[in-house]
């Protein structure tokens, strides 16, 4: 015998719950492996589980409780209003005024807009504000509209910076709000150019 097969028997005799009980009689092991060689006894069929009758009924009930789940899952979101879409825009940079000036404030101004909506600004995080859209007067506008906060070194100067708790009415056009005046502070003023133009 190899040391291997030596350490390899005592790793498995070390492994062993009953090491500690006297070995049986060799006529006693002789006379039991008979017994289980001759031994003509059917053995008791085993159940098919597949078949029985609690996994007929079972099984469809757990299907269908899964599936029920999985609807519950994807309704109850959506009807209490789910996750909100999200938009993002960006603001106009370097005034954007090829003429140094802006034109005056007019509802023919609003409509020439892709996007119209009135909102209240919901957070400040950095330099990052996001609007809760309250009103749609033109466009396709998500729940929220995120922004950037206004710079006012590089805004077109007709937007002040933002802060939380603000109404604001905006509009917007290739992605980018259009500030000279047509978006800004929901005013009485403001508001009255937005329901001439979207009759809000």
């Amino acid at each position: 015998m190899r040391d291997d097969d030596r350490l390899l028997r005592e790793q498995l005799a070390n492994a062993d719950p009953a090491r500690d009980l006297a070995p049986l009689p060799p006529t006693w092991l002789d006379h039991r492996m008979e017994q289980l060689m001759t031994d003509q006894t059917p053995l008791a069929p085993t159940a098919d589980v597949r078949r029985s009758p609690a996994m007929r009924i079972w099984v469809p009930i757990a299907i269908a409780g899964t599936a029920a789940a999985a609807a519950v899952a994807i309704a109850v979101p959506l009807m209490l209003g789910g996750t909100p879409s999200v938009e993002q825009l960006a603001l106009p940079e370097g005034g954007g005024l090829a003429s140094g000036s802006c034109l005056a404030v007019t509802p023919e101004g609003l409509l020439d807009q892709e996007q119209a909506f009135a909102a209240r600004v919901l957070t400040v995080e950095g330099d990052v504000v996001t609007f809760e859209v309250t009103e749609r007067f033109a466009g396709e506008v998500a729940d929220r509209v995120t922004v950037p906060q206004v710079d006012e070194l590089t805004s077109d100067f007709s937007l002040v910076p933002f802060a939380a708790g603000d109404t604001v009415l905006v509009v917007a056009t290739d992605g980018t709000v259009t500030g000279c005046g047509l978006s800004g502070a929901d005013t009485a003023e403001l508001r009255a150019v937005y329901d001439a133009a979207f009759g809000s």
